[in-house]
């Protein structure tokens, strides 16, 4: 339940718009019940609708007790993710900083800033690989456990670019499907003694993933990142099967899945994942079970 007496009225109007995005993923025609439940702005939600409706903004469109959201209102909605999104990468970026000793350049486990940070590994680990292969704020080639931030990383949080201080444009990590969400689960804490070095299914997998990797229309360099992930995750599975190595490879995975989902442009990455996600899913049960 958030306090609704301590936002502003444009923050309030911005949620309504926000929530109403996020249910027309699953259908344009939302229950406008249901989106002031998720919006949860208090009395002022049916003014906010009016408001957002009128002429001035035309936004949505509301008819009896479904509402629609408008062209005007998509892209309102997606510049505000946007903002969303560069507020939060200032954010990480800083704590590495702060987290990374006296010359900011220290080690910092992942799983230190998830809880520093209070955000899911899976929405860090986006803006973790956009720092590190489009920005070049993170040093390449870190543990799978930590990361350090690169010259750059430094001089960005003492010294902010021009699109840093605008909030200017940067990649929207954010997949609308029917793969939405987390697929990997469980298997942390099942410990068998084995390794699949020599296992053919992960093998024939593994394979088939980088084909389909391949043959995609996403960028080459994406290509290649995306890749190495997917080779990283057949070196870990040569490894001792421990609940330590399940985790890295989970976490992997995921760095796969975000990876695709932010390669290239939302569509093309969305695409991919649809073919990918099955191979990922069977890679995941072939090496947690």
């Amino acid at each position: 339940m958030f306090y609704t007496f301590a936002m502003s009225l444009e923050e309030k109007m911005n949620r309504v718009l926000l929530s109403l995005y996020d249910l027309t993923q699953s259908n344009p025609h939302v229950d406008i019940y249901e989106l002031e439940k998720l919006a949860d702005v208090g009395d002022q939600f049916y003014t906010i609708l009016r408001y957002l409706g009128g002429p001035g903004e035309d936004l949505l469109k509301k008819e009896n007790e479904v509402v629609r959201i408008k062209g005007a209102g998509i892209r309102k909605a997606e510049e505000l993710l946007k903002m969303q999104m560069v507020e939060k990468q200032r954010v990480v970026l800083r704590k590495i900083y702060d987290l990374g000793g006296p010359t900011h350049m220290d080690f910092v486990l992942i799983e230190t800033l998830v809880k520093e940070l209070g955000m899911p590994f899976r929405e860090l680990n986006g803006i973790l690989l956009e720092f590190e292969r489009k920005k070049g704020w993170l040093e390449k080639d870190c543990p799978d456990e930590a990361v350090q931030l690169s010259p750059a990383g430094v001089r960005e949080v003492e010294n902010p670019s021009s699109e840093w201080r605008g909030g200017g444009t940067t990649i929207q990590n954010i997949f609308h499907g029917p793969v939405q969400g987390g697929f990997i689960q469980g298997g942390e804490a099942n410990v068998q003694h084995n390794t699949f070095a020599n296992n053919p299914n992960v093998e024939e997998t593994v394979s088939t993933l980088v084909g389909i990797i391949r043959e995609s229309d996403i960028d080459a360099s994406d290509k290649e990142d995306i890749i190495k992930d997917v080779e990283r995750v057949k070196e870990l599975a040569s490894k001792e099967k421990t609940p330590d190595s399940l985790q890295r490879v989970n976490r992997r995975i995921e760095m796969i899945k975000t990876g695709i989902e932010a390669a290239d442009t939302v569509e093309k990455g969305g695409k991919l994942l649809l073919k990918a996600t099955p191979y990922l899913v069977m890679l995941w049960k072939l090496l947690s079970t």
